[in-house]
């Protein structure tokens, strides 16, 4: 998703309408100035050799041909949440970093067993999404970890070190939705540790009905998680609203027509701010 949009169409160009919605974060292209990493600005044109020069610039890039228009453009755009539908029958709560906090755990693990950090970190992004759809255990992850590092674990560090804390904010939220009579459920990608000790402290009782990645055997961002959910929900993806923190999971889900919003500090836009303004109508 990106901060800042920039363009070179011309001022009759019909793409010009979508834009001038966001003069205050519109920039002509080629930039003159950068108020933002050039990774965060999208660039929206008519021109193969302005993509190219964006591409090397490092910046995203979006042709403005005929199809192009505000729904095709929103998704990537990190400022604005889509609004909630009306009528809205089923809220997607994600779990980590929205319901729960404090859920970093590599830090401690790696100092814990004396793991290079770099090392560590590196091998387990291999095995992240595996563990998280349920193909790829805990306990074959740490055999795993001995046989390349040459490090024997006691237990599991997956369960020892994650120590998630309730974020009141949202947990309030969940508490209005439903006694207003919504349909609230959470949509996580997680992994059996986390979820046994997400169980013993209380958090998917907060819920309808809970859906846990390891268990469907489907992770974010994919469009059959979520298309799995509202299936099992029975609700038009019109009538959905997802929250998450996590920019890929939001873009992919807006991408196929499911409003979402994305909580977290972004784009110039604090998440309880964003979360506020969305819920305005229970909070």
């Amino acid at each position: 998703m990106y901060d800042r949009l920039c363009t070179d169409l011309s001022s009759g160009h019909p793409a010009q309408e979508v834009l001038q919605q966001f003069t205050d974060r519109l920039d002509a292209f080629p930039l003159q100035r950068l108020d933002c990493p050039m990774n965060r600005c999208l660039l929206v044109t008519d021109r193969a050799d302005s993509v190219e020069e964006a591409q090397r610039l490092g910046m995203g890039s979006m042709l403005a041909h005929g199809r192009f228009g505000l729904d095709s453009l929103l998704p990537h755009l990190s400022w604005v949440d889509s609004t909630i539908p009306d009528p809205c029958s089923l809220f997607l709560f994600d779990m980590g970093n929205v319901v729960v906090k404090n859920i970093t755990m590599l830090d401690k693990i790696a100092k814990r067993w004396n793991l290079d950090r770099e090392e560590f970190f590196t091998d387990y992004l291999h095995y992240e999404f595996p563990l998280m759809d349920g193909t790829f255990s805990s306990a074959q992850y740490w055999a795993h970890v001995k046989e390349v590092f040459g490090t024997e674990v006691e237990g599991d560090p997956f369960y020892d070190a994650f120590e998630p804390v309730f974020n009141d904010e949202i947990i309030s939220l969940i508490a209005k939705l439903r006694a207003a009579g919504k349909r609230v459920v959470c949509a996580s990608n997680t992994i059996d540790p986390h979820w046994r000790i997400l169980d013993a402290m209380g958090a998917l009782s907060l819920f309808d009905e809970v859906y846990a990645s390891h268990l469907m055997r489907t992770t974010k961002p994919s469009r059959h998680f979520f298309m799995q959910i509202l299936q099992s929900e029975g609700c038009p993806i019109e009538q959905a609203y997802f929250i998450d923190d996590h920019e890929p999971n939001i873009e992919r889900a807006r991408s196929f027509g499911l409003a979402s919003l994305l909580y977290a500090d972004k784009g110039g836009r604090e998440a309880s701010e964003r979360l506020s303004s969305a819920f305005s109508f229970v909070l």
